[in-house]
């Protein structure tokens, strides 16, 4: 089972044009993906409770989208929680950089306590330095999976560390696209931590998508890395 991670479908700042959900699906069918996570840009850049209903009204529309819900801890982020999970949302994802909060304010701690006791797992952005330690600062008294979302090269030797210090903890393969980074990774922290992701259709899918398929890892770490792990988080394996 072939598994996109990570998708966004709508309007992007800086992008003139927007990319609908009919986009996306017309992805999943010309690279023959079995499912893609995925979530409306606006409940990132606009409003999270509008953006979670687009959210879900799209991933109802077709059944192979699954929904990642997200709440801002700026506005009602723990009632913004727990619709998610009412509405059968099992992903969360969290936008401290591209909203402009902290990890560690005391109503992020709130969102993520009740994630945690939602049985949600956990996507955070982590692609600059010092991230990665801050993610593991503010969900270390918790158990639920954690999801490092765009983790660059800059900031990998980080977020390997964070990995090796917390359990049920992921990083995302998006920016990993340089020489043999999926390869290296495998051999040390394991594919088990790794979840293919494209941000597609406002990212490039070719570049994240060949990189993860065509690594070259056994079958059994290139179908972790490529579905297996997120159908696992997803319940669906």
């Amino acid at each position: 089972m072939v598994i996109d991670g990570f998708t966004v479908f709508g309007s992007w700042p800086g992008q003139p044009a927007d990319h609908p959900v009919e986009e996306l699906i017309e992805g999943l069918e010309r690279y023959k993906l079995d499912r893609a996570c995925t979530l409306s840009a606006n409940s990132i850049y606009l409003d999270a409770r509008l953006g979670n209903d687009a959210t879900r009204e799209a991933c109802q529309a077709d059944a192979r989208l699954v929904p990642i819900g997200t709440a801002d801890p700026r506005i009602c982020g723990v009632e913004q929680v727990v619709g998610c999970r009412e509405r059968g949302m099992k992903l969360l994802a969290l936008f401290p950089d591209s909203q402009g909060w902290s990890l560690d304010s005391i109503t992020a701690k709130a969102v993520l306590k009740q994630a945690d006791e939602s049985n949600m797992a956990v996507i955070i952005e982590a692609g600059r330095s010092g991230d990665p330690s801050r993610v593991l600062a503010s969900v270390d008294n918790y158990g639920m999976p954690v999801i490092l979302l765009d983790v660059s090269l800059p900031v990998l030797s980080e977020a390997m560390a964070v990995l090796n210090a917390r359990a049920n903890t992921f990083l995302t393969t998006r920016l990993l696209t340089g020489g043999d980074t999926i390869e290296y990774l495998c051999q040390t922290v394991g594919a088990d931590s790794l979840l293919y992701t494209s941000r597609y259709p406002v990212s490039c899918f070719s570049s994240a998508f060949l990189t993860a398929k065509f690594a070259t890892i056994n079958d059994n770490d290139r179908n972790a890395v490529m579905g297996g792990n997120m159908a696992k988080l997803l319940g669906i394996a």
